[in-house]
């Protein structure tokens, strides 16, 4: 389990390097691809300058996600927890959700339900005290971590390729597109987030 854990740090810290650079060897190319409607510089759709671009953009996509997840599972060898196997599959599920490019425009009611339980769960994290295990409570409390760092990768998302940044772009379809799908793992990113971390206040035992 110690080895186990010493390399999750490792490679977290690799991949939120690759993170940070990829912002300046990855994110520019894949701008300047979409820009000129997904082809390279000389017009093709696909030849090694793509094939490379695609390589470093996609590595980048998802090394703050990997490192994140490495850093949540560390975190439960850590805590000796019984859900090491739940928190794979719960990781597996969400990087296969995340990875969907584009996702059906979500209606108002979605923003509307989600924001309420966001809210609900900001006015439980504070005021409600449940008995729990420690076990359980180090779980949930790892879990929101995890997905409050889900949520601000999405943050960062809409001012990078969302283009928020850039409003003159914002009206491409393309930027349709990243926005609907961004806003959308956002909301959900913070529901389980705030969700998990108001589960876990049972640590806070009224006495």
């Amino acid at each position: 389990m110690t080895r186990t854990s010493t390399w999750l740090v490792g490679f977290a810290v690799i991949a939120f390097l690759y993170a940070l650079l990829g912002n300046y060897v990855a994110l520019p190319g894949y701008i300047r691809f979409l820009e000129r409607g997904g082809t390279s510089s000389t017009g093709s759709t696909l030849d090694m300058e793509v094939v490379i671009g695609a390589a470093k953009t996609i590595l980048w996509m998802y090394a703050f996600h990997l490192g994140a997840m490495s850093l949540y599972l560390h975190r439960l060898l850590e805590l000796g927890s019984p859900w090491f196997r739940q928190a794979l599959i719960l990781c597996g599920v969400w990087l296969a959700f995340w990875s969907m490019p584009s996702l059906p425009g979500m209606p108002a009611l979605f923003y509307i339900v989600a924001g309420s339980l966001i809210l609900l769960s900001i006015v439980l994290a504070h005021t409600r005290a449940t008995r729990i295990s420690d076990q359980a409570r180090g779980f949930l409390s790892a879990t929101a971590v995890l997905f409050f760092a889900m949520a601000t990768w999405e943050v960062c998302g809409l001012g990078s390729t969302g283009r928020i940044l850039h409003p003159e772009e914002v009206v491409l379809d393309r930027s349709q597109t990243l926005l609907n799908a961004q806003t959308t793992k956002l909301m959900i990113a913070m529901l389980i987030a705030w969700g998990c971390f108001a589960a876990s206040r049972g640590s806070l035992e009224r006495r």
